[in-house]
């Protein structure tokens, strides 16, 4: 029994040290909200939050930030321009039209 009680204190000492041992990536913004930014700007930043899975699941990817929004300017339409009018005497443009 004695030996059982020891093997869980040093069970628990182990994982402790290691979520200890842990990266702090709670706080990046990458964590939280993606590149939003920090929660309610820097006044609620928590820099000593630790993310006990950061052990197992591995450092989170590295920060990029997002691509620049563009927007291309509207296609611009341009109407052919109409047919040249010819007058010429004598040339039938209908029936019946002279």
């Amino acid at each position: 029994m004695r030996s059982f009680r020891f093997a869980v204190v040093a069970l628990v000492l182990a994982g402790s040290a290691v979520l200890a041992a842990a990266p702090a990536h709670a706080d990046r913004d990458d964590w939280h909200h993606g590149w939003h930014g920090r929660w309610h700007g820097d006044w609620h930043h928590h820099p000593g939050w630790r993310r006990p899975w950061g052990v197992v699941a591995g450092p989170p990817p590295p920060y990029y930030p997002p691509p620049p929004v563009y927007y291309p300017p509207p296609p611009v339409y341009y109407a052919p321009p109409p047919p040249p009018v010819v007058y010429a005497p004598g040339l039938s443009i209908g029936i019946g039209v002279r």
